[in-house]
């Protein structure tokens, strides 16, 4: 499997992905929550860091999640610290401070874990491999410092999201960056 390949399908499974995630954000809380698309592409690590060092306000909310299945790749859930504090307060029902304590970090990690396992599980049913997640870890950390953790030149994959949640719009980023290393694992 080529990155070419990855990146067509990831354009396809971005939709579902996100359908099966508001359907299981809307079970895990009992709240209206959508998910929806808005944009989708692939682009270079280079310009993804500079996109977020412009366009996203610091600090930000990283949750990440590992994963291996066809390859090994890491997910990412981005979202200014205004939205995770907006995301946060309306899922728990009240207004939270910032920076958030262990209860908002493990509601934005739960939501990371959603979203993560949606995309997975989509990629598992396409490609006839099961993909394994790791843990979600939830990361307060800037633009700046984000992008000195990838490699110049690595393509990554990008979903630009509305997350809906009882009247509440917040925006945030899917980041999907995949290392193309094959993995053993196990056929469905």
């Amino acid at each position: 499997m080529n990155a070419q390949q990855i990146f067509t399908v990831w354009e396809k499974a971005s939709v579902l992905a996100l359908t099966q995630a508001s359907r299981a954000l809307r079970e895990f809380s009992g709240l209206d929550f959508a998910v929806e698309e808005t944009a989708v592409t692939s682009i270079d690590w280079n310009t993804m860091a500079e996109r977020l060092q412009r366009k996203v306000t610091s600090p930000l909310y990283v949750i990440h999640l590992g994963a291996q299945g066809l390859f090994r790749a890491h997910i990412l859930l981005l979202f200014s610290d205004a939205n995770s504090q907006r995301l946060v307060g309306v899922m728990v029902g009240e207004e939270v401070s910032l920076p958030l304590d262990e209860l908002g970090e493990s509601a934005l990690a739960e939501v990371g874990n959603v979203v993560g396992t949606a995309f997975l599980n989509v990629f598992s049913d396409i490609f006839r491999v099961v993909w394994e997640p790791t843990p979600p870890q939830v990361r307060l950390t800037t633009a700046a410092a984000l992008t000195e953790d990838i490699a110049p030149g690595t393509t990554v994959l990008l979903t630009e999201a509305m997350f809906q949640v009882t009247g509440e719009s917040v925006f945030g980023e899917i980041v999907v960056i995949p290392t193309l290393e094959p993995v053993e694992t196990s056929r469905l």
